[in-house]
């Protein structure tokens, strides 16, 4: 079984969105007056479909969750989106995975829009084939409706050699409904028990650590 296609994650796994991903959540739960929750529930935001996660942890009504999603996004759009770095180590585990020619994909709970400026700005677009994320009205926001979304976008029928480099549970799980490989990052937002317990392929804790394991699965 050799990997020719590798699916990356982006908050978490390639950046460290967690700056401006908390400001707009503070500054959406001000706007709307909604309850201020801890620090480690806010921090469960990065990485899901943000309107599920309005509704899951702060009980909102669907419509009251656009309504709050439309308020993270008037501070995202002008601030959080590049109150962000990128992981020390991943321009180089990109250009490493480019160079022995693997095809490079960007599968994204993010509007594709903003994966996209991200991209851009921190001058990683050059790594990647294609970039896919979800849709502005989040329709299309799962990361399992992500993946299905670049596997037929880019007419890749082998899962077997594809791999899903991700944070968090839903990349994990999203890799598992559709057959793909998977690589759990411990560097990222999600808890080693959450990781361990989606049954990933593989668990990295650098991305320097991600080529060799490739070439192993």
């Amino acid at each position: 079984m050799t990997i020719k296609t590798v699916f990356f994650d982006l908050d978490g796994t390639l950046t460290d969105s967690k700056p401006g991903i908390i400001n707009s959540l503070n500054y959406s739960i001000k706007k709307l007056g909604l309850p201020q929750k801890p620090a480690t529930t806010l921090q469960l935001f990065i990485g899901p479909p943000l309107l599920a996660s309005y509704e899951k942890y702060f009980g909102l009504t669907a419509l009251q969750a656009e309504k709050a999603l439309k308020a993270y996004r008037e501070y995202y759009v002008e601030q959080g989106i590049f109150e962000n770095f990128v992981y020390s180590g991943v321009p180089a585990m990109l250009a490493s995975l480019q160079q022995t020619g693997y095809q490079i994909f960007m599968t994204t709970s993010k509007p594709e829009k903003y994966a996209e400026q991200i991209c851009e700005h921190f001058g990683l677009a050059t790594y990647f084939d294609g970039v896919y994320g979800a849709s502005m009205d989040e329709k299309r926001a799962a990361k399992t409706e992500i993946i299905a979304y670049a596997l037929n976008a880019e007419k890749l029928t082998r899962p077997a050699k594809i791999a899903m480099v991700g944070d968090r549970e839903n990349d994990i799980n999203g890799a598992h409904d559709h057959h793909l490989q998977s690589v759990a990052v411990t560097y990222g937002f999600g808890s080693l028990t959450e990781l361990t317990t989606a049954k990933p392929t593989k668990l990295i804790d650098r991305p320097e650590k991600l080529l060799p394991t490739l070439k192993i699965l």
